[in-house]
């Protein structure tokens, strides 16, 4: 997928839901919501607690990644994460919170290594099961950032 297209993919996303919904800043997401869920799953990876992630996640869980791929189930998904984050320890933030019904779309960015400031890197969209688990979970990153590059060259490294 070009860039072109993707911007656009990521534009009309957020577009389709912020029209029914208000967006909300990370401290607008009440607890027990879909964007509770989106989070907490911020707080878990800036704690370090890669190998808790897959806990956010429902048994048959459906993960499309940023490395195209898509994996199914909580083993497999925490699996994903407790390989690749050790080599990329991202520092991230929400700006922003859309929800509606069971889902949460969130803006996400990470703080640049070099200048210390944060920039977008990903909108990541969560479906959230009656449990409160993540049911599927797809994230749309930010093409030419340079954390997406990082992340890029954590996922390809043994």
């Amino acid at each position: 997928m070009n860039r072109s297209r993707s911007r656009i993919l990521v534009i009309a996303a957020c577009t389709f839901w912020i029209s029914p919904v208000c967006a909300q800043t990370p401290s607008g997401a009440p607890a027990g919501t879909p964007c509770s869920v989106a989070r907490e799953y911020v707080e878990v990876i800036n704690d370090g607690k890669y190998d808790s992630v897959g806990q956010l996640f429902a048994d048959d869980a459906v993960y499309q990644g940023p490395d195209g791929k898509t994996r199914h189930g909580a083993k497999a998904i925490g699996a994903f994460y407790s390989s690749f984050l050790p080599r990329l320890t991202p520092e991230l933030q929400a700006s922003r919170f859309f929800e509606q019904g069971n889902e949460c779309m969130m803006e996400l960015e990470n703080k640049n290594i070099q200048t210390g400031s944060y920039s977008p890197i990903a909108v990541d969209h969560f479906i959230v099961d009656s449990a409160g688990k993540i049911s599927r979970f797809i994230v749309y990153l930010r093409p030419g950032s340079e954390t997406t590059e990082r992340l890029k060259r954590a996922l390809s490294s043994p």
